[in-house]
């Protein structure tokens, strides 16, 4: 599928956020390479015995992307006031991710559409740079030191005032709950409609505790690529979008892209919070 937008697709954005559903190529399938057990929550702090993931394939396994993404996740300190302190060795887990996802379709999109919008100019490398400064550079959160970043927060979470914030990823999610770290308690009806619990959607709305801190209500994407919710985010960052209305797999969302201005320098303008809500 072509890379370059097209002029519908540079002017109507919602068009060019499907155009990165449909880039996203390496995306899960449910039912084949992973199930999962929606129970509905009950009443806060009620435990499921079942995990959201009932299995996931090795498929994740032989993508770079996923396999680069899940060595970033113990590399944090998933709590706000706690300074974070990066080596040289995350350093480069960081460049290896963010130089397999600009390998591939939606990322590659991303590029196009910036450029084609005058948002961007500049070689893939520049871009390279410019997405570590958007999701990697660390910034003042809470507390006296740089204890957070966009990439930690959206896609790895983090804990404050005894709240569970952010734990979008579904890869984060599995990767904590396979270590013990997430209680599970169930699929939460978005805005307390009635519906229901559908396991082969690609996005859905749950609720768990992450160490003892509670997540009252979490959407995240399911099966979808790191490259996918990167590019989307990042292409939204750029244009400046705080709410974007789309349709993807059949459900109505808003795509939130909460700024965030630095406390501390010249108040450089990053990522605070990015996920899907269903509306």
């Amino acid at each position: 599928m072509a890379t370059k937008p097209t002029e519908k697709e540079l002017s109507d954005v919602t068009l060019a956020v499907q155009k990165l559903w449909d880039l996203d190529t390496n995306r899960l399938t449910p039912g084949v390479d992973y199930d999962l057990n929606l129970p509905l929550a009950l009443r806060r702090g009620d435990n499921t015995r079942d995990h959201l993931f009932k299995f996931v394939s090795n498929k994740p396994s032989k993508m770079p992307t996923f396999q680069l993404f899940y060595h970033l996740l113990d590399n944090y300190i998933p709590e706000t006031g706690i300074p974070e302190e990066v080596d040289t060795h995350e350093l480069s887990e960081n460049q290896a991710f963010l130089k397999a996802c600009l390998q591939t379709a939606p990322m590659i999109y991303t590029l196009n559409y910036l450029k084609a919008k005058g948002l961007f100019q500049g070689t893939e490398a520049a871009f390279e740079k410019a997405l570590d400064k958007i999701w990697f550079k660390l910034y003042r959160r809470e507390g006296v030191g740089k204890d957070s970043s966009a990439f930690e927060h959206v896609f790895v979470g983090e804990v404050r005032n005894g709240e569970a914030k952010a734990f979008h990823n579904w890869i984060t999610l599995y990767f904590y709950e396979k270590t013990g770290k997430i209680d599970y308690e169930g699929f939460v009806p978005s805005r307390g409609r009635n519906e229901k619990p559908d396991p082969t959607a690609h996005i859905i709305p749950i609720r768990f505790t992450f160490k003892g801190a509670l997540k009252p209500f979490s959407t995240s994407f399911i099966g979808t690529s790191p490259e996918f919710e990167l590019a989307m985010y990042t292409m939204l960052f750029y244009l400046g979008r705080q709410d974007t209305k789309a349709r993807l797999d059949d459900i109505n969302l808003n795509i939130k892209i909460y700024p965030f201005f630095e406390k501390d320098g010249d108040g450089t303008k990053l990522i605070g919070s990015a996920f899907p809500e269903i509306v």
